[in-house]
């Protein structure tokens, strides 16, 4: 192993390219994650080999004047140099797949096994001389040499064994980088043992400053406006303190009315405060980070000391007690709500602590904008009720156990029941019975609607195939559809798909819509209901008179049936007033041709008078609650 005749060109290339890597690294905001400071562990390690490479080849072209001794060190600093930035990269790789916490425990442990064993082998080789031999000035190398160097490379293909999971986190591009660059090391690292070529430094600095542009940038998790961390960058920081169980007072910092200011100051000013804010929040001396969490929001997170959160509130709602500055001096007084969560007391995990401050915040400013509130002196029941409910909706899609009832309606001009509305009902192990008004919402919220939605109509639609409704006296089923639903593009499509895989036709389902879901993207809206009522599926504007009635809807929706909300028929049988109102509105929708159906009816006299003043149709409690699929058809079957 003739070490004297190595090309030291390529280190120095490579420790110049290094020094520039730790300029960058020093001139960034320090980024406090576990990837960061293992991607930093990687370029110490290969400064360190470097630095050994460099003074083995001196002391090899100066052998004759070095101690056998002072080799000895020198070759087993090039081992660990080597062996440290292999395992620190090998530690990286595998942090970015984001396993598990238990499963990258073990990975860690693994390491240290590795570099014990690693240790071991260089303290015994004077005895042994598995590795290597100083003899006459000569490095004998022995076929123990390269063991260090195997499990170094075990190591990291160890690590790219999930290299699955890594695509999915950071792109197919950046992930066949991070390949192409393992590979590249692995080659220069056998050119190098081998004696070939010595690239294996200069390899590894290009691979890092590689990974540094597309992994590592720190504007990758920064927000370009405040200089603060972005809240995707939160997510992961605080979802790691959450796995390894590390307690942390969460504040959440909101500016009151800042549309306000955007909008007396301009956009341009508007950012140049929130800066200002950043700067300042960042600047307080506690143990913690900031984030931007919202449009108009900071998160601090105090992580260590929790002791000095009272302290550090007080200080920063003093601080918006002061005016703000805008660049052409002019003073601006803002005002912040704060809202402090202490984990895991408060919260025990991330959605539940983004749920906690949405709420917390929410309620701060209806009740104490401008001051400091505590998560733990609010009532978080609402909150955990919502997780538990949306948990519930959750896992009875899963386990498709989504229940559909019906209710039926009743013709007056057929004296038979000629339809019935699709009722979705929730009843979970722990909660019991869910109340649509109350699930609905919040799958609305949570995105879950849209499937949530077409798993409804299927099991519709089945229940149309399955009973064969189109021989019996209901000519349609019902189904409410939600503004969320209406909103998506390619809801029309999706519909027509289901009711041609169940072979029903259109004029067996009638889709019920809310006056408020016509509220929004009216483009979107309006594709979708022309598309389904140019395939044959006829509309019902539902809950007519409930709070948003407005004769244009009517006007402007092709409705063929409006759907009179139970609230305005129970109120014309208690006043006159109302009585007349509903008198003169069934008047007007039969001069526009359209068929009515009153909700509530629950009394003969009900049904009487609304037959008496124009009502088609009749759904309520005097004819049947909603009912099972089975039940149903029973009661259809008693009433033919």
């Amino acid at each position: 192993m003739n070490i004297s005749n190595w090309d030291l060109a390529y280190d120095f290339a490579a420790a110049f390219g290094l020094v520039m890597l730790f300029i960058w690294y020093g001139n960034e905001k320090r980024i406090p994650s576990r990837a960061h400071k293992a991607f930093l562990g990687v370029c110490v390690g290969i400064m360190l080999v470097i630095s050994v490479e460099i003074i083995e080849v001196f002391f090899g072209r100066f052998r004759n004047y070095i101690d056998d001794r002072a080799m000895y060190i020198v070759l087993y600093g090039q081992m660990l140099a080597i062996l440290t930035a292999c395992l620190f990269f090998a530690y990286y790789v595998k942090l970015l797949t984001k396993v598990p916490q238990k499963n990258l425990e073990i990975f860690v442990k693994n390491i240290k096994i590795a570099t014990v064993a690693c240790v071991v082998l260089m303290i015994l080789n004077p005895f042994t001389e598995w590795l290597f031999v100083i003899e006459d000035k000569k490095i004998l190398v022995h076929k123990g040499f390269v063991i260090p160097y195997v499990i170094s490379v075990a190591m990291m293909l160890t690590a790219f064994s999930n290299i699955g999971k890594l695509s999915k986190e950071i792109t197919f591009r950046k992930c066949i980088i991070m390949i192409l660059n393992f590979v590249f090391c692995i080659v220069a690292l056998v050119l190098q043992i081998t004696g070939i070529a010595t690239m294996f430094s200069f390899t590894l600095v290009t691979g890092c400053m590689t990974i540094y542009h597309y992994l590592q940038n720190p504007y990758a998790v920064m927000d370009t406006t405040t200089g603060q961390f972005n809240r995707r960058f939160m997510n992961d920081y605080i979802t790691y303190r959450f796995e390894v169980n590390k307690s942390m007072g969460v504040f959440l910092i909101a500016m009151d009315d800042f549309k306000l200011i955007n909008k007396t100051y301009g956009i341009d000013v508007g950012d140049n405060l929130l800066l200002q804010v950043g700067e300042y929040l960042n600047s307080l001396k506690y143990p913690g980070e900031v984030f931007r969490f919202g449009s108009d929001q900071f998160c601090a997170v105090m992580d260590k000391d929790l002791s000095q959160i009272p302290e550090i509130a007080e200080e920063v709602h003093e601080r918006f007690m002061h005016p703000w500055y805008t660049g052409d001096g002019e003073a601006v007084m803002m005002s912040a709500s704060i809202c402090i969560v202490k984990c895991p007391q408060d919260a025990a995990d991330m959605g539940e602590l983004v749920d906690i401050m949405d709420y917390s915040m929410a309620l701060a400013k209806k009740t104490k904008k401008g001051n400091i509130s505590y998560a733990s002196d609010m009532k978080l029941d609402n909150v955990r009720r919502e997780k538990a409910v949306e948990k519930a909706v959750k896992l009875a899609m899963d386990r498709e156990e989504i229940m559909v009832h019906y209710q039926p309606i009743f013709s007056i001009g057929k004296d038979a029941y000629n339809s019935a509305e699709a009722l979705v009902r929730l009843k979970d192990d722990e909660l019991g019975w869910i109340s649509p008004d109350e699930f609905i919402p919040l799958a609305e919220k949570h995105g879950l609607i849209v499937e949530l939605g077409d798993m409804i109509l299927e099991k519709v639609c089945r229940f149309i195939r399955d009973f064969n409704l189109k021989d019996s006296s209901i000519e349609y089923i019902e189904v409410n559809i939600s503004t969320v639903q209406l909103m998506h593009k390619g809801f029309a499509g999706r519909v027509k798909k289901i009711l041609e895989e169940y072979d029903v036709t259109p004029d067996q389902i009638n889709i019920e819509i809310t006056e408020t879901a016509t509220i929004g993207d009216v483009s979107v809206v309006d594709a979708n209901i022309s598309e389904l009522v140019e395939y044959g599926i006829k509309l019902s504007l539902d809950d007519y008179g409930s709070g948003y009635s407005n004769i244009d809807y009517i006007n402007q929706m092709p409705f063929s049936i409006i759907k009179l909300d139970k609230s305005i028929i129970w109120e014309a049988f208690k006043n006159v007033k109302a009585g007349i109102t509903l008198e003169y509105t069934i008047r007007m929708l039969n001069e526009l041709q359209l068929l009515i159906v009153a909700e509530g009816v629950e009394t003969e006299d009900m049904k009487n008078h609304l037959a008496d003043i124009g009502c088609h149709y009749m759904q309520g409690w005097y004819y049947s609650k909603a009912v099972s699929d089975q039940d149903f058809m029973e009661l259809i079957e008693k009433s033919a």
